[in-house]
């Protein structure tokens, strides 16, 4: 949800054993900075060649529902752009009932006619991302 929790969950995830691991960030309630070293030599637009990334898919998404809290769309962006470059597939879910643009700033609200944010149709294009992790067959 935030930087705190993501900061205790995650490495206890990467401790356990798992074929797929995926970390689902909703509702995001906070900006999320992955600590990128737990790709490094990851596949991806770099690196190509590379093994593949411990976390296999992340899904963000706004909270929705009557008590929602605002979700400035900058802190989806940045997973979506932290994810790319990590060659981690990306599903945005919904930008919640409460989407802001700049939630530091004063708390711009984002109109949308879906109560929960959940028409990609009414997001910025560079949100529109609905990725799965690739299977790995043998």
């Amino acid at each position: 949800e935030n930087q705190l929790w993501a900061d205790i969950r995650i490495p206890e995830m990467l401790a356990t054993p798992a074929a797929v691991r995926y970390i689902s960030a909703e509702p995001l309630l906070g900006p999320v900075t992955w600590d990128l070293d737990i790709c490094d030599g990851c596949a991806g637009p770099d690196n190509p060649e590379g093994h593949p990334p411990p976390i296999s898919w992340v899904i963000v998404g706004g909270e929705s529902g009557p008590g929602a809290r605002p979700c400035d769309i900058a802190w989806i962006r940045s997973i979506v752009q932290q994810c790319a470059a990590a060659g981690v597939a990306c599903f945005v879910k919904q930008l919640g009932a409460k989407p802001v643009t700049s939630y530091l700033d004063g708390n711009t609200r984002l109109r949308l006619k879906d109560r929960k944010g959940s028409v990609p149709s009414e997001w910025p294009a560079d949100l529109r991302v609905r990725q799965f992790p690739e299977v790995q067959r043998e």
